[in-house]
């Protein structure tokens, strides 16, 4: 009998810290990877722009750090902003497709971008070719 509650708990607590896991994971919800992908644009944090879009958009995110190594002292500028994440929206399109807004503060001043996320492989990534 002891062995039974012990094995229940053991499959509880597994099951609990997979659900804890997964609602923690930026790529769980579009609002977190819009938030995530957001900062990274305006901040020229290319590897994270590349961690948050969807596969197709690499090609334009190459062209932009390219554009940025060839303009270093604009790059240090963006590089050195400072981000404060107001508030982030999305609305469903269906089970796979959110248009999401985030809302920051650029620097003190407003700021926001809009794009759509879609889910791909169960991860929601933003698409910043379409709109």
């Amino acid at each position: 009998m002891a062995k039974n509650r012990i094995l229940m708990l053991v499959a509880a607590a597994l099951v609990l810290s997979a659900a804890c896991k997964n609602k923690n994971d930026v790529y769980s919800s579009p609002e977190k990877v819009m938030e995530k992908f957001s900062v990274a644009f305006v901040t020229a944090d290319f590897d994270d722009m590349y961690k948050y879009s969807v596969p197709h958009d690499a090609a334009l995110i190459r062209s932009l750090q390219k554009y940025m190594r060839n303009n270093p002292e604009k790059l240090k500028e963006m590089n050195e902003k400072k981000v404060e994440v107001t508030g982030t929206t999305c609305e469903y399109v269906n089970d796979s497709l959110a248009v999401c807004k985030c809302d920051f503060l650029y620097d003190k001043e407003k700021a926001s971008l809009r794009y759509r996320v879609k889910k791909e492989d169960g991860k929601w990534l933003v698409d910043v070719t379409e709109d």
